[in-house]
């Protein structure tokens, strides 16, 4: 459903039933209802009694407000690694960073940023924030490969050095400097994110 709404499928507005659901992806109705309340949670579905989901605009601006969600959770979580991330953990992400600056290569389906990512939501040591973290990570997982990848090409590259920039603050042992540069990376994101949905809602309109 995600898919269908990033690709244009379905726009603001659009209905969808469990019924519709459960035929079109064939399966029964507990995961539908699952997804669906998993979508409601991150606005992009509102659910009406005896009517459905209908589906939430989203658009640059809505792109915008996750990351907006999706920093205030993130930046506090890398305040709180920063003292916490296993040492061993950080020495190998460093090295796959490192060696993807110098050989210039792309993080194929964006595996070491998801592993940063993770790695520190996890050792915020907060599992509600973590969770959160999860979930909105899921999200812009499925954005990027959706929207990013066929509309702005390789943007791999402008990413490595900001991760670098929060493992070496880490590595320090610098909370408000790991923080600092994790709002930076997902500041830059943003921007990077609302430019391709706004690309992609263009292809699709015209």
């Amino acid at each position: 459903m995600v898919t269908g709404l990033l690709e244009g499928t379905w726009k603001g507005g659009d209905r969808l039933t469990e019924a519709e659901a459960v035929e079109r992806f064939g399966v029964s109705r507990t995961p539908v209802r699952e997804a669906l309340l998993e979508l409601a949670g991150l606005g992009l579905v509102e659910l009406r009694r005896n009517c459905g989901a209908v589906f939430a605009p989203f658009g640059p601006q809505e792109v915008k407000d996750l990351y907006a969600v999706r920093t205030l959770l993130e930046v506090e979580a890398a305040r709180l690694a920063a003292t916490r991330l296993d040492r061993d953990w950080l020495f190998q992400s460093l090295a796959a960073f490192e060696r993807m600056r110098e050989q210039n290569a792309a993080d194929a389906g964006w595996r070491e940023d998801r592993k940063l990512h993770a790695a520190i939501a996890d050792a915020s040591g907060n599992r509600r924030l973590a969770a959160e973290i999860g979930r909105y990570g899921d999200i812009v997982q499925l954005m990027r490969e959706i929207v990013g990848a066929r509309t702005l090409g390789d943007i791999h590259s402008t990413t490595v050095n900001e991760h670098l920039a929060i493992l070496h603050a880490i590595q320090r042992r610098e909370p408000e400097a790991a923080a600092a540069a994790m709002r930076n990376h997902l500041e830059q994101a943003a921007e990077s994110a609302s430019l391709a949905a706004e690309a992609r809602r263009r292809k699709i309109s015209g």
